[in-house]
This record gives C-alpha cells, structure tokens and sequence, in this order.
C-alpha cells in the first residue's frame, strides 16, 4: 500500500426499515414527505383565499363577456367562450387554495368572494353595468351577452360546488394514500 491510495470510505448504515440508504445507491431518491398541515398561517391562507376570490371574481367578470355567435343574432348558438374562461380559472383557484391548506373552507370563502362580485355586478343598477341581468326584453334582442351573464353569474355558485367536491376527493385519497396499503381483516381466498 502506498501513502497515495485513499481510504475507502465506510459504508452508510441501512435504514431502520431494512432498505438500503438512498445516499449510497445512485439514483435511488427518497421521497419528500409532504406535510401534515398547511404550508401557510390560517389566518394568512384565508386572506389570500378571500384575496383571490375578489380578484377571481372582478377578472371573470371581465371575461364573462367574450363570446362567439355562431348564426344569426336572433337564431344562432351562443358560445360563452369568457366566462367558460373565468369559471375554469375560478375552478383551479378553488382546488389549489384546498389542497394547498388542506381544507374546505378556503375554497369555500374563495367561492363566496366571486360570487358575491358576480352578483354585485349582476344587481349594478345605472347603465354602466358589465353584467346583463336576465329579463324577456333583454334576452329577446342580446341573447348572447344575457346567456353569457347567467352563465359566469350561476356557475361561480356550480363551480365552488364542483371544487368543494373535488378537493374532498384529493383529500380523502391522500389520506388514504398516505396510511399505506389496508389488508382485509379476514383471510384472502
């Protein structure tokens, strides 16, 4: 042995679990451990909960009134394209708020906040209104701005139901996931 050779260096323990350390197989990558809690203060997740529900609101009012008319005014489909835009992005606002506090109610209050904006908006009186209430007249000669309206109004109550559900679901299957595997109590046939 000359004095150039180096050492070899000890071999890391395994862990307690029987399998081999991750630090000594390369390529082989621990999983992060997600966190039981949520990332952010309650208080702070709520604020901006209730933050991006106003801000979600005002844009989806804003978008609500893009839409394609395919056909004639009177005769054609009405494709609200804005507010199909704005509930989508309302939607994903909703999930990431739960799943990111890991709890109904800041999804809940985010819905909440945008439709309390689609509803002021939708009672505004005085014409400088961005929404257009629901009436005979109104539908009878712009049907399309008055679907269009109804749709971003009514779908932020549909949406916030649909997001309640969905982070529900992601919860309880993370929950689940994170239990491990069950095994029937009885024998396996």
């Amino acid at each position: 042995m000359t004095s150039q050779q180096r050492p070899e260096p000890a071999l890391p323990p395994e862990a307690p679990t029987g399998e081999p350390n991750a630090a000594y197989l390369p390529g082989l990558q621990q999983q992060r451990q997600r966190p039981e809690g949520p990332v952010l203060p309650r208080p702070v997740m709520l604020g901006i909960s209730l933050l991006c529900g106003v801000v979600l609101g005002i844009l989806g009012t804003l978008l609500h009134g893009n839409i394609w008319m395919l056909g004639e005014v009177d005769s054609g489909v009405v494709l609200p394209w804005g507010a199909a835009l704005g509930l989508l992005i309302l939607l994903l606002g909703m999930v990431w708020a739960g799943t990111t506090a890991r709890s109904l109610a800041d999804p809940t209050l985010m819905g909440v906040a945008a439709f309390t904006v689609a509803t002021a908006a939708y009672l505004w009186p005085g014409p400088d209104q961005l929404v257009v209430p629901y009436s005979p007249l109104a539908f009878e000669t712009l049907p399309g701005p008055v679907i269009a309206s109804l749709v971003w109004w009514l779908g932020c109550a549909g949406v916030t139901i649909a997001a309640m559900l969905l982070v529900k679901w992601v919860l309880v299957a993370d929950a689940a996931g994170s239990r491990g595997p069950q095994h029937p109590a009885g024998p396996v046939d």
